[in-house]
């Protein structure tokens, strides 16, 4: 092959280049192009060659330098058709640069010069919509516009139950997050912030406390740091409330024991019941009766200094109190399921009908748990030491004393005594979910009570065992431990705790919007608290709202990039599920290449940490069970890390994707969200598909700040916001995405997307205020916030089966051509691919018959749905003589959920987005 310096001439030079350039190799076409201005250095031509190639690589300030040079030179050429169309062409590039610089006046002036004002039309229509944007009371601060589509568009699909379950108590081993690679990476100058994200029973915020006690007060190696930040985050207001029972427990006693008062000693076993047992003395629900009426007057006023070390938002405390006062009354009085008796006798039965993983949840007790062991299996509580039954419950120590001797009728005995005289732990129990899901009035009480799902020996093995110790006592000494270690680092330490939804916060904190941080409360001013974090703890959130893909959007941004911080999740809810991280990710992300994904997210995958021992009995049970997937590791898998890899404004030229390769990415994205692929609504193993079209929108937002050339991104917003798009991707075709499906090749096939095109052009018109680079849309096709409303409508009583699966869009559908189709004959009629249904009255149905809106807010006790829309798209839909009715649909069985609601009589105008 020829090298740039064997060319005699410019146009040699120039073919060259041309060759380059068809093939992709835009470098080397660069090359030649300059070689060949070199040569004609009066020839506008390579000039303007040399403008194409920085075009399509994004660089559009170097192509707008080499385009005006072109155009100068063109000016000493002879004037003639052929020389009029490179001048209209090269203008027309021009423009397009000025445009994917957000520079449209001067797109606009550049475009005077050419003749064909179809491309000029879309760039004045797009201009004054986002113009409008821009200077909206409402958005013109940027912000506040965050704010606004934070707290109106959901990131995901709708439940249509609006209490969450309650894990009060979790399953994983308890791990710290300060680690010995965070110690070395972190000067004594530098402050310390770990995020925990579902926090649940707090069992790692509780040995992370310990392990900086240890770190930085006892190791050989002491190290100290100048801060050290918590934040911890439930969408549970009961597990907040729990952990600030805890906390507020935690200072009581460390108070007593400094005084020696008498009694002191009796809070850390007091505290273990609290943690463990689902049945507790009486004598312990009114200990905790006192620390929750204590906790509750702390917390009524903001003013008041909860303790100096922990803040508590004016919102947390109050969603805090209405759970604490459920707990101040006795919970039989608030329902039959909750009696001591019924509650124990529904225990013991699950305890027998047992779990697949029951012999590693129960693995063989180690000395001291033995008789826990027994006395649970038989009883279902914990019986108390007993010195501390002689203090608290001395009636039942004759009844200890008989049982442990096997007497007969001993254990009939002590059951009754139990049922008459403990309680229910109410910190175990959310009263509003449960009451939601307590179905059917005939169903029986014991199918009614909660599902603890719970063991206490499993979690005082995961938490806190001592060799030779009881559960209580075990956790006892934990507690007395972790309470002195808590109340020591108060003295630079802030605990912030929040009642919400990860990503939500998550978001807000990124982009300083999170109003519990907007003013002091409680004697502490949160204007100082981190942005970023050294460790992010996340459970098994990822499991319900998007898997990995969404950690990397949301997450990774809150990762500090001077040292060594990562964040971390584990699979719980479906690991059998996939064959491996591959898998995984080739479902999440839609890529499964750890390099690519780290290019393009900033995160690396740790290796993984599998225990072989118990990924052999895991096998074999899950295979004994007839639960798929259980023969690989990964479903034996801990904790899954991704470090921080720290971030360049710009991928390498090489580390981008071809244009190809993106479109269909981005493409595949799409029809995964509007067309999921159908799921059983009940199975052991669920993969959630909750992702709505505000997902798409954020990754091209993300991809757009990681170098992507904005006329890639622009092309394909634009051929969506036509309702048409052209791709070799496919909407997903099972379940769980693979690795070969990612990499199936497809032919390129026309696509109609017209049913999302409305929900499609309202969000992209109020995302256009916070994208960075400028697109370009067709005409009309997207709105100003003037023309962007909210809207209602009530539903009729429906069946309430599965309301809590992120699986609800709501769909309009014109009734005056076609009933709409059931089940999975929807998502065919949707689906515009080689198994969708092409007829050509499906293709008019696509077209014409039917809207569907991924992202919308669901208020249960009213069935009311609300969601925002273009104004003249819902005009047309409730206006005279049309035949639109308004569903809840399905997107896992693709089932209509709720009868038609006439459109015209039944959808009401709540407001504009600018009020």
């Amino acid at each position: 092959m020829a090298s740039t310096g064997d060319f005699y001439s410019s146009t040699e030079a120039r073919q060259h280049g041309n060759e380059l350039y068809k093939k992709g190799d835009l470098s080397g076409a660069e090359t030649s192009y300059q070689r060949a201005a070199k040569l004609a250095p009066n020839d506008p031509a390579p000039l303007s060659n040399l403008s194409s190639v920085k075009f399509e690589q994004g660089q559009y300030a170097a192509a707008v330098e080499y385009i005006h040079k072109a155009i100068e030179l063109s000016k000493a050429l002879p004037s003639d058709e052929a020389a009029e169309k490179k001048h209209q062409a090269l203008h027309l590039r021009l423009a397009k640069c000025y445009v994917h610089e957000c520079r449209f006046a001067e797109a606009e002036q550049a475009l005077k010069q050419v003749s064909d004002d179809r491309f000029g039309a879309s760039v004045r229509s797009t201009s004054d919509v986002l113009n409008a944007w821009r200077t909206c009371e409402s958005s013109v601060d940027e912000t506040e516009h965050r704010r606004n589509i934070i707290n109106r568009l959901p990131r995901h699909k709708a439940h249509l139950q609006n209490v969450f379950e309650y894990y009060a108590i979790g399953h994983d081993l308890a791990e710290p997050l300060a680690d010995d690679e965070l110690f070395e990476s972190t000067s004594v100058r530098d402050s310390l912030s770990f995020m925990f994200c579902g926090s649940g029973d707090a069992r790692h915020v509780f040995l992370t406390l310990g392990t900086l006690f240890v770190k930085g007060h006892t190791a050989k190696r002491k190290k100290k740091f100048k801060n050290i930040h918590f934040t911890l985050v439930d969408l549970k207001p009961a597990a907040i409330a729990r952990t600030l029972l805890f906390f507020e427990m935690f200072d009581t006693y460390q108070s007593l024991r400094s005084r020696k008062a008498p009694g002191s000693e009796n809070l850390p076993t007091i505290m273990a019941y609290v943690y463990a047992a689902q049945v507790i003395p009486a004598a312990v629900n009114e200990e905790i009766q006192d620390h929750i009426e204590a906790l509750i007057e702390s917390l009524e006023s903001e003013d008041e200094v909860l303790f100096e070390w922990l803040f508590v938002d004016p919102a947390t405390r109050k969603q805090a109190m209405y759970v604490l006062k459920q707990w101040q009354t006795p919970l039989a009085e608030q329902a039959s399921y909750y009696r001591t008796k019924t509650v124990r006798r529904e225990l013991k039965r699950r305890g027998k009908r047992g779990n697949p993983l029951g012999p590693l949840l129960k693995e063989a007790p180690r000395s001291g748990m033995k008789n826990d062991r027994k006395v649970f299996d038989e009883l279902a509580i914990l019986l108390p030491p007993k010195d501390f039954a002689e203090r608290h419950d001395p009636e039942l120590v004759p009844l200890m004393t008989a049982y442990e001797k096997s007497t007969n009728n001993a254990a009939k005995a002590i059951g009754a005594y139990i049922d008459e005289n403990w309680v229910t732990n109410p910190t175990l129990v959310d009263v509003d979910f449960n009451r939601a899901s307590e179905g059917d009035w005939y169903k029986p009480d014991e199918a009614k009570v909660p599902d603890f799902a719970s063991d206490p020996l499993e979690l005082a093995l995961n938490v806190a065992h001592e060799p030779g110790m009881s559960v209580l006592d075990s956790l006892a000494t934990f507690f007395d431990y972790i309470s002195f270690c808590t109340l020591f680092l108060s003295r630079h330490m802030k605990v912030e705790v929040l009642v919400g939804e990860m990503l939500d916060v998550m978001d807000r904190i990124r982009w300083n919007c999170l109003d519990s941080r907007s003013r002091p409360c409680g004697g502490i001013d949160p204007s100082g608290f981190p942005k970023t974090y050294d460790r992010i703890h996340m459970s098994n959130i990822p499991d319900y709202i998007g898997g990995p893909l969404s950690t990397g959007l949301h997450g990774r941004p809150l990762l500090g990039e001077n040292k060594v911080t990562n964040l971390r999740f584990i699979i719980l809810l479906n690991p059998p599920m996939f064959s491996g991280h591959e898998h995984l990710q080739s479902e999440y992300f839609l890529m499964y290449n750890d390099k690519i994904i780290t290019d393009h997210f900033g995160l690396k995958r740790r290796p993984a940490e599998v225990d072989p021992g118990f990924a052999s009995q895991l096998a074999h049970m899950l295979s004994m069970s007839n639960i798929p997937g259980g023969r690989n590791a990964f479903a034996a898998e801990r904790y899954i890390v991704w470090d921080q890899v720290p971030t360049r404004k710009l991928l390498p030229k090489k580390g981008l994707l071809p244009r190809s390769a993106l479109e269909k990415w981005l493409y595949a994205h799409f029809l995964k969200i509007c067309l999921p692929y159908p799921r059983p609504p009940m199975t052991g193993q669920p993969i959630y598909s909750p992702l709505n079209l505000t997902t798409f929108l954020r990754l091209v937002e993300h991809f757009s700040s990681i170098g992507y050339p904005s006329h890639w991104l622009s092309g394909i917003l634009e051929a969506i916001c036509n309702g048409e798009i052209t791709t070799t991707a496919r909407a997903p075709r099972q379940i769980a995405t693979s690795e070969a499906d990612i990499d199936a090749v497809h032919p390129a096939a026309k696509m109609t997307v017209t049913p999302w095109r409305a929900d499609f052009t309202t969000t992209l018109g109020v995302w256009s205020r916070l994208l960075r680079f400028g697109f370009v849309a067709p005409p009309s096709s997207i709105v100003g916030p003037g023309d962007v409303g909210e809207y209602s409508v009530s539903f009729p009583p429906f069946g309430k089966r599965f309301l809590l699966k992120p699986h609800f869009v709501i769909l309009f559908w014109d009734t005056a051509k076609a009933t709409p189709p059931a089940g999975e004959a929807m998502r065919r009629l949707l689906l515009d691919d080689e198994t969708g249904n092409r007829s050509e009255v499906a293709a008019e149905r696509r077209k014409s018959a039917v809207h569907v809106f991924s992202s919308f807010h669901y208020v249960e006790n009213t069935r009311t749905a609300r969601w925002w829309c273009r104004t003249d798209v819902m005009k047309s839909l409730t206006g005279d003589g049309s035949g639109w009715k308004v569903y809840i649909w399905r997107t896992d069985t693709w089932d209509r959920v709720t009868e038609g609601v006439d459109a015209k009589t039944g959808v009401s105008f709540l407001g504009s987005w600018t009020k």
